[in-house]
């Protein structure tokens, strides 16, 4: 079974350059506290730093990043190096900044069932595909776990409830004869 807190997927379209990692490391604490924060969760609001760290950890949050193009050091110091070739005169390569732009986090016991919560893409980032991409890579981590028996989520929107059961399977529990879905929102 894979450590879903490890995973990494890259994409580069003419758009820019893309990274989506569960690496809680990389994680903009601020960045997603902020996204509890829009209408477009309107399910969420922002939470004190120590419990938004504390459900974070428990938590597998997959995250959405922007890459910024790393700019090389210079050749030498009279005679910089451009930002499309690397410096001969190190080793060391640059490091490209992550700038977290989304997230989709999985509530779960690592091993038989996993709640998709909190998707949110920047709306600025919207419409370059990179929703259904982030969502193909939760799906993937699911995949992963062979004894999963059961994935959750809520979704308002018709046109994403479309979209989750073509891409990730997902039904109406209503259509399970067996099965009540309660809930409560607060205590």
């Amino acid at each position: 079974m894979e450590d879903l807190n490890d995973q990494t997927w890259h994409r580069d379209d003419e758009r820019g350059t893309y990274t989506v990692s569960t690496k809680p490391d990389l994680l903009d604490h601020d960045f997603i506290n902020k996204a509890f924060g829009t209408d477009d969760m309107f399910w969420a609001a922002t939470i004190p730093k120590d419990q938004l760290a504390k459900a974070l950890s428990q938590s597998v949050t997959v995250a959405l990043y922007e890459q910024a193009p790393a700019i090389p050091p210079p050749k030498t110091a009279s005679e910089p190096s451009s930002p499309r070739e690397g410096s001969p005169t190190t080793d060391v390569q640059s490091q490209a900044s992550l700038e977290q732009i989304g997230l989709a986090r999985l509530v779960t016991d690592h091993v038989t069932f996993a709640y998709l919560s909190d998707v949110y893409v920047l709306p600025e980032k919207r419409g370059r595909g990179l929703f259904p991409w982030m969502i193909a890579c939760v799906k993937e981590l699911l995949e992963a776990h062979p004894a999963l028996r059961r994935v959750t989520l809520f979704t308002g929107s018709e046109g994403l409830r479309d979209f989750y059961a073509r891409t990730l399977g997902v039904h109406d529990m209503k259509e399970e004869p067996k099965v009540t879905t309660m809930s409560r929102k607060a205590f």
